[in-house]
């Protein structure tokens, strides 16, 4: 008997230390640092510690020494996701927000023992939550977040599923799963993780201090550190396991591997929780300015140096870098080009050419092939052959289904969804604006489009009757960052908005605004037809009336793309006028405090155009106001700039012609000249620019992204292939860069691309004969005894000896 007391004094001995290592709170999440500490055994008892103190029953001594944390067998694992998937139904009938739900599904989680779950109950359990405020309205406002305890629940789920991660116990679907909800949650609550980039920037009149809004959060201990650890940690897991299951041929090897829509969500996931960096075509984040103590800035100031962020430095590019360049790469962009390499085993988009060929990609629905063009488009992982290959893949595989559900050999297929085939023409667009090409990929797809839902359609009239909003939108946007004069498409999409703008149906002030950006983009003015005829005063007049229903204001993005759209398009009726008003007194009361640059610039240009062209419609605008808009375009004008070789090319040239030019002058000018007032042959050109009643000219030379692309058209692309000249036309904000010069007092001088790159670089004396034509440089040229150029107008149709 007494030794079957020592025996048990003993174990319950023992017994205590155990409970007395495993008890203590393994997160201490403080509410307001938003700081954790955690410990996987320590996480994985807490719960059940806080069972007991609730007369719970004892578990037993067998149970706590076998059950190692988050291992839990299959039937016990299948117990606890029944609880955790019970609590949405439980709750049901009950008025309880989507916040309070997906909190009482985490806390169901966390307070289930550790030894009853596993990776899959975590998984579980963010999906969960994440479904159940998906079906909530998201929280936009940063200042608006979820509950704290909400918060604080997700945190712990995080940093569970962080450590579980760490020691490889998620399958690749798990992985998966997990970064969705993540994502899911992010979306929800803005607060959580920052995803859009700013450079805050600090005006001293004569420079700029920057600081990167973005690092500064990531640089604490919170919510946006966490999140961001985990995903990344979840990024390096999945390039793992996309790397073990390919061989060196990237063939897909035998064995468990992620499926196609796994994929698909995955990386949705980290387009939507890390997208890019900078807008389509811009060179750095954008960059937001306290007004309080810039309004009273003197714009007479000498701007003598000015500093920006630069590329490569805190925002790098992801084009800067190869694929092979891991050093400078981001984990996700290294998924992304793992995922590449998976979709098209590797190969470049010529894989689509043999119809035997069973790639990944092919093997995706209409659903999954958009998402993931989406995915590549929204974060810009352009940054690979890898990555550019699959968006052409996509390109010509969407393009392929399409002609085959319309010749009706895809007979088993569902109907093709307009949101699927448009979703990725708007990811091809963003490609082009970005500067990297998909070939004729692009132009075949908008084709395919054309031919199935607009010149066979049952609906000639109105083709596009079943497209939803956002379609006709996406669309547009697609046209306008690929540069893509698709008439046919285009008078479709805005022949529809406008039916929808006069029977006030769906569309909302950003997607007017959106419209009205694209169509000045693509510089469709009244000459294009009745619909951009009438669209830019129907847009104006539904603005308004939407704007007094609600008595609400035009946010400042919105605003400033109005206000220069309706600049670019020169259409000015009362409507028009009235809404310049509008967005110019919202504008200069500035109730937020701040600005973003980039909407001061459009602001500007706008102003100071309509100052002459439509006074009306900005003589209310404070003068104080004007001032700092000024201040601003004059400061962004005066930053260093690096010419184009096409542009060195030029100025080399005019030396060896003995013409005295300056190159980047003021206003983005690429090539200025100073003549004398009487002065007819520019080769007279004074090299002192500080000549009264001189004549400015300038030289601008226009590159391919200052015109729609060559060829629109399938039809196009083979006129051209038979030798027959198509020009393009210059893009809306070319065109309003011409106007802002002229009213300045400049003589423009357009040197397009596709006249100067015919001439061979290594011809010289052509060089300067087409120089001699465009600006009138000298009367005779003699390049040696024999070979003398005489000074010959240049021909309407601009037609030159390389035609």
């Amino acid at each position: 008997m007494l030794a079957y007391k020592t025996v048990s004094t003993i174990f319950l001995a023992w017994l205590c230390c155990v409970d007395a290592l495993i008890v203590p709170s393994s997160v201490n999440y403080n509410r307001s640092s938003r700081s954790f500490s955690t410990s996987l055994h320590a996480t994985a008892s807490k719960t059940a510690h806080r069972r007991k103190n609730k007369g719970s029953k004892q578990t037993s001594p067998i149970s706590v020494t076998t059950q190692e944390p988050w291992l839990a067998d299959y039937s016990t694992s299948v117990r606890s996701q029944k609880k955790i998937q019970s609590v949405p139904s439980k709750l049901r009938g009950k008025n309880a927000s989507p916040v309070q739900v997906a909190q009482a599904v985490l806390s169901t989680f966390l307070n289930i023992p550790s030894s009853e779950c596993n990776a899959a109950n975590v998984v579980c359990a963010l999906t969960t939550s994440a479904k159940t405020l998906s079906r909530g309205k998201h929280v936009n406002n940063k200042l608006n977040t979820t509950s704290e305890d909400l918060q604080a629940a997700l945190m712990q789920t995080i940093d569970i599923l962080n450590l579980l991660v760490t020691d490889k116990r998620l399958t690749a679907r798990q992985l998966c799963n997990a970064a969705w909800a993540i994502a899911k949650h992010v979306e929800y609550d803005a607060s959580l993780f920052s995803r859009d980039k700013y450079i805050l920037v600090k005006d001293s009149s004569k420079s700029y201090s920057t600081w990167d809004l973005s690092q500064q959060q990531m640089s604490g201990d919170g919510t946006d550190k966490h999140i961001d650890d985990v995903l990344n940690l979840i990024a390096l897991r999945m390039v793992e396991h996309l790397e073990q299951t390919r061989d060196r041929r990237y063939r897909i090897k035998t064995g468990k591997r992620a499926q196609p829509g796994e994929l698909s969500m995955l990386l949705w996931a980290y387009a939507a929780a890390k997208p890019r960096d900078c807008p389509p075509g811009w060179e750095q984040p954008r960059r937001i300015e306290q007004l309080s103590d810039t309004q009273n800035t003197n714009s007479d100031n000498d701007f003598d140096v000015v500093t920006f962020v630069e590329d490569g430095q805190k925002f790098p590019q992801e084009s800067k870098y190869t694929a092979n360049d891991s050093q400078h790469r981001s984990v996700t962009s290294r998924l992304f080009d793992a995922a590449a390499i998976a979709f098209c085993k590797g190969e470049g988009s010529a894989v689509i050419v043999s119809e035997r060929d069973n790639t990944l990609l092919k093997n995706c629905t209409w659903n999954e092939l958009s998402n993931i063009a989406w995915s590549f488009a929204t974060r810009g992982a352009y940054a690979s052959k890898e990555s550019e290959a699959v968006m052409t893949f996509i390109a010509k595989e969407a393009t392929r289904r399409i002609r085959l559900t319309q010749s009706g050999g895809l007979s088993n297929e569902r109907e093709i969804l307009p949101r699927d085939c448009v979703q990725i023409a708007w990811a091809l667009g963003m490609m082009e604006s970005d500067n990297v090409s998909v070939g004729d990929a692009f132009v075949h797809l908008v084709d395919a489009i054309n031919e199935y839902w607009i010149t066979r359609s049952d609906r000639p009239s109105q083709p596009l009757k079943g497209w939803k909003c956002a379609d006709l939108v996406q669309m547009a946007t697609a046209l306008a960052h690929g540069r893509l004069d698709n008439q046919s498409v285009l008078s479709a999409v805005y022949e529809e908005a406008l039916r929808r703008l006069r029977s006030r149906n769906g569309l909302s002030i950003s997607e007017i605004s959106i419209l009205l950006w694209s169509q000045a983009r693509m510089h469709l003015t009244k000459n294009f037809g009745a619909a951009f005829a009438e669209f830019p005063s129907a847009a104006s007049q539904a603005l308004l009336q939407r704007m007094g229903r609600s008595s609400m204001k035009m946010p400042p993005q919105e605003g400033a793309n109005v206000a220069w759209s309706l600049t670019v398009l020169e259409q000015y009726d009362d409507d028009v006028i009235n809404l310049l008003q509008k967005i110019f007194n919202t504008a200069s009361s500035c109730e937020e405090g701040v600005i973003q640059l980039e909407h001061a610039h459009q602001l500007w240009q706008s102003y100071f155009l309509l100052s002459a062209d439509c006074p009306e419609a900005v003589k209310y605008v404070p003068e104080e106001f004007t001032k700092y808009l000024e201040h601003k375009w004059n400061l962004e004008k005066s930053r260093c700039k690096k010419s184009s070789k096409k542009h060195q090319a030029i100025s080399k040239t005019l030396d060896l012609m003995r013409v005295a030019h300056r190159n980047e002058y003021d206003e983005d000018v690429d090539v200025a000249i100073v003549l004398e007032e009487n002065s007819a042959w520019t080769h007279t050109a004074a090299s002192d620019f500080d000549i009264k009643n001189g004549r400015k000219v300038a030289v601008e030379f226009d590159g391919p992204h200052h015109f729609t692309v060559m060829a629109s058209t399938g039809e196009q692309l083979s006129s051209i292939q038979r030798g027959v000249k198509i020009n393009p036309r210059v893009l809306g904000h070319t065109v309003l860069k011409y106007r802002l010069l002229k009213l300045k007092g400049w003589t423009v001088v357009r040197i397009p691309y596709y006249e100067f790159d015919k001439i061979p670089q290594f011809a010289s004396m052509e060089i300067q004969r087409y120089l001699q034509r465009a600006l009138k440089t000298h009367d005779k040229i003699e390049f040696s005894g024999v070979d003398v150029s005489e000074y010959k107008a240049m021909p309407s149709s601009r037609t030159s000896r390389f035609d």
